[in-house]
């Protein structure tokens, strides 16, 4: 599936997970019993609330700081200038070691550390610091923290494959934070979503919040809506009250109509000269086995001193970049690599059990674009067949082509 995202009024974290939450209401129960294990501060309240705004009706996410009634800098209202927050700051080795030790699912983590170290990384750029120094004032207060740990669930949970944006309100102007008056979009947003394609609506005022800028820029989507059936939609609201619009954010949940996925993956690359074939096998069956892996790769070619190397070829999933990129380093002897964002066009695969001699074999089927059809038997499956060559592959022609009666069938 995949979700275009609607920037009406803008984006902020809470402004994501009302939106995902009123287009999967499903998911609200669960996300509310998760936020609940992580043993949060005791005056913290989530709660999820129904709104309307210009006659658009939608979902609030509401994370609210019982001691001092506090609303978030980076929640919705779009507005630096809630001094209140100065004392709620966390650094961010303190964040990650609280999201890493959680009891979050590993996949939820990869994404909520994604997303922040992006805010590190934003923030450290912005005052020459090293990234493990970056305090976060706004962003590191309770409300947005557990904005980011929903957005991460939801993006987990909503199975989308794919992501795309409308264009991004520039807003203008400038707000009040911590640091005094700053111009916006914000420095952290700037330096977030270099390459995405800005209007300017006329509606002055901080329209996308850090928080919603590192989302987004961790989905790396297109924005280019997918063509395809519009199954439904979802719309959530933000505190500030905008000129003429609804400050919303909407969602809509789409199934492409092309039988090719397109999408962005990653690809990381490492040269190694000085680990044994046996060492070197074990490595890469070991990153091969790490979340968000799709594929690794091995060639040998000549090196510099005339030495020959071993050229390492991953394949993951954008989210799981950095993961994949320290069990690269930690796995091998490489000392660097080199990683770069790649689009990738995949076939839809439909998964078929067929029943023969007392057995079930899985089978892969796809439909290519000259509307031929083509199976095959999952290797696993095929060393089942305790037959010699020429028998085995009798019987595995037989599997794939009685895959492919089923799919006509359908």
């Amino acid at each position: 599936m995949h979700i275009h995202l609607d920037l009406i009024g803008g984006i902020a974290g809470d402004m994501f997970s009302a939106a995902l939450l009123d287009l999967m209401p499903e998911l609200e129960s669960p996300l509310l019993s998760i936020l609940k294990e992580l043993q949060l501060d005791t005056n913290v309240q989530v709660n999820v609330q129904h709104h309307e705004d210009k006659g658009l009706n939608g979902k609030r996410f509401n994370v609210t700081l019982l001691d001092i009634a506090l609303h978030a800098h980076d929640k919705s209202s779009h507005d630096h200038s809630h001094q209140q927050h100065s004392h709620h700051h966390h650094e961010w080795k303190t964040i990650r070691h609280f999201i890493t030790e959680s009891p979050l699912e590993e996949s939820v983590k990869i994404n909520a550390l994604g997303i922040f170290e992006l805010l590190a990384e934003a923030e450290a750029k912005i005052h020459n610091s090293h990234i493990d120094n970056v305090v976060f004032h706004e962003v590191g207060a309770w409300d947005c923290i557990i904005d980011i740990i929903s957005a991460s669930w939801l993006i987990c949970h909503s199975e989308a494959n794919s992501w795309s944006v409308s264009d991004l309100p520039w807003g203008g102007g400038t707000v009040n934070c911590v640091h005094g008056e700053i111009p916006v979009p914000a420095p952290a947003t700037v330096n977030l979503l270099t390459g995405f394609h800005f209007i300017d609506d006329g509606i002055k005022g901080e329209r996308i919040t850090p928080t919603g800028a590192a989302i987004l820029s961790w989905l790396s989507p297109t924005q280019t809506v997918s063509t395809g059936t519009l199954h439904t939609s979802g719309y959530g609201f933000g505190i500030r009250k905008l000129p003429g619009r609804a400050n919303v954010l909407r969602a809509i949940l789409i199934e492409p109509k092309s039988i090719l996925n397109s999408e962005h993956i990653t690809t990381i690359q490492c040269d190694i000269d000085d680990m044994t074939n046996e060492m070197l096998a074990i490595a890469r069956e070991k990153i091969r086995q790490f979340p968000g892996v799709l594929e690794i790769t091995e060639a040998m070619s000549h090196g510099k001193k005339n030495r020959f190397i071993n050229t390492l070829t991953i394949l993951c999933e954008p989210s799981n970049t950095q993961a994949t990129i320290d069990a690269v380093l930690n796995n091998t002897s490489s000392l660097g690599v080199r990683y770069w964002t790649c689009n990738r066009v995949i076939l839809k695969r439909f998964s078929d059990e067929i029943p023969f001699n007392n057995q079930h074999f899985k089978v892969k089927t796809t439909c290519r674009p000259d509307k031929s059809i083509s199976s095959k038997i999952e290797a696993e499956h095929l060393a089942l067949m305790n037959e010699n060559y020429q028998k085995q592959k009798q019987l595995k022609n037989t599997i794939e082509q009685q895959a492919e009666e089923n799919y006509h069938a359908k």
